[in-house]
C-alpha cells in the first residue's frame, strides 16, 4: 500500500490566501444589497448565488487552513449591516454597504498579514467596531435627513411614497459626516 502523500497549499499568510479569504466577505456584501427599493444593483438570483458561494468557498477556505473561525465570524459582519441598513433606499444602501465592506477588507488583510496574535485580534475587533458605529452613524443620517424632508410615515422611494429628488444630502456626506465639523449657520 502507498503512503498517502500530504497536500500542500499555500501558506496560510500568502497574498493568494489573504486574497481568497476575502470572497466570502464580499460575495455575503453583494448578496444583502439584493433587498430594498428602488431596484436594488444585485438581482434576487445573483444575490442568492453570492451567499450560498460565500459558505461553499468559506468552507473549502477553512478546509484548505487560509481561513479560522474568527474570520469566518468576521466576514459574516455584512448580515449585521442588512438589519443597520433596512429600509434605506438602495441609492444610499449600496455605497453604504460597499463603503463598510472596504473598511472590513482592511481589517481582514491586516488580520492575514501580521503575525502577531495579539495584535491580529485587535485589528480585527477595532475595524469591526469602527465598521459598525460608521454604519449606524450613516444610518441615523439618513432618517435624519429623510425626516427634514418630510418624510414621517413613508420610506423614501417606497411604492406609494415620493421618491428621492437627488437634491438630498450625498451618501459620502451622511457616511463620513462625523468627519466633518459642523458649521454654524
Amino acid at each position: 500500500m502507498e503512503n498517502v502523500k500530504e497536500i500542500r497549499w499555500a501558506d496560510p499568510r500568502s497574498w493568494s490566501a489573504t486574497l481568497a479569504s476575502l470572497l466570502p466577505l464580499w460575495l455575503l456584501s453583494f448578496a444583502i444589497m439584493a433587498e430594498g427599493f428602488p431596484r436594488p444593483p444585485v438581482s434576487v438570483a445573483l444575490a442568492i448565488t453570492s451567499f450560498v458561494l460565500a459558505i461553499a468557498v468559506s468552507i473549502v477556505l477553512f478546509w484548505k487552513r487560509w481561513m479560522t473561525i474568527e474570520l469566518i465570524l468576521y466576514s459574516l459582519v455584512p448580515l449585521v449591516l442588512l438589519i443597520t441598513f433596512d429600509e434605506i433606499s438602495t441609492t444610499y444602501k449600496s455605497p453604504f454597504i460597499i463603503l463598510c465592506t472596504l473598511l472590513l477588507t482592511a481589517g481582514l488583510v491586516g488580520y492575514q498579514r501580521n503575525r502577531s496574535a495579539r495584535w491580529r485580534w485587535l485589528i480585527l475587533v477595532s475595524i469591526a467596531v469602527v465598521t459598525l458605529v460608521m454604519a449606524s452613524h450613516a444610518a441615523s443620517s439618513f432618517w435624519q435627513m429623510a425626516g427634514d424632508l418630510g418624510y414621517g410615515e413613508c420610506f423614501p422611494d417606497a411604492q406609494g411614497c415620493a421618491p428621492l429628488t437627488g437634491q438630498e444630502t450625498p451618501w459620502w456626506t451622511l457616511f463620513f459626516g462625523f468627519l466633518i465639523c459642523p458649521h454654524d449657520e
